[in-house]
């Protein structure tokens, strides 16, 4: 079993799969993650839609198919096997912040928040299933999408207020893709220069 620093080393963003179906238990082991995400006032503002049929997952990439940067045509071939929307819920954590034992600091206005935890929250709920992806061998990608939002939103029923933080996709890395991982090594910032002791 790797450790936790060996996985956090190992966790990279896989951008080619094979078409295996993903085990519905690995899927479900990602998602729990999610749930022990720290999330303000226990708030747990986070919502997360999952297509993981291959019509469902097809229809996105169609909704989602950028024109100005198309997908490439052999691109089904490679594709992840599982698609999972990422949703900030705001009015989870103004409703939270109106109760009795919250009040007091008066965050049920969203004026007042100094960072919007709801998305923070969310963000943090991500990067657990990322690492959890990672931990189990699973391959995964995090993007944004650029075209199609409100069609896809509508189209899967997600409630208004609910905002999109990004995509999640998930299936077994491809057997043939290569990365060259000394790339990052060159470009990762020292950790001089981004931590700043006592003052910047």
């Amino acid at each position: 079993m790797a450790t936790f620093q060996e996985v956090l080393r190992a966790r990279r963003m896989v951008r080619e799969y094979d078409q295996r179906p993903l085990k519905p238990e690995l899927l479900d082991r990602i998602l729990e993650s999610a749930r022990h995400a720290p999330s303000a006032g226990f708030s747990q503002g986070f919502d997360f839609v999952v297509l993981d049929q291959p019509e469902t997952v097809s229809r996105f990439w169609e909704l989602t198919d950028d024109p100005a940067f198309p997908n490439p045509d052999d691109f089904a071939a490679t594709a992840p096997t599982v698609v999972v929307l990422a949703l900030a819920n705001k009015a989870a954590y103004l409703e939270r912040y109106s109760r009795p034992d919250k009040m007091a600091f008066g965050l049920m206005d969203e004026s007042r928040w100094p960072v919007k935890f709801w998305e923070v929250d969310t963000a943090m709920a991500i990067m657990l299933m990322l690492l959890t992806a990672t931990d189990l061998g699973v391959g995964a990608l995090y993007f944004g999408i650029t075209h199609g939002e409100a069609d896809l939103l509508r189209e899967l029923g997600v409630p208004d207020g609910c905002k999109l933080l990004g995509v999640l996709a998930f299936g077994h890395r491809a057997p043939g893709e290569t990365v060259d991982l000394s790339r990052f090594k060159e470009r990762r910032r020292k950790f001089d220069d981004m931590v700043h002791r006592n003052r910047w």
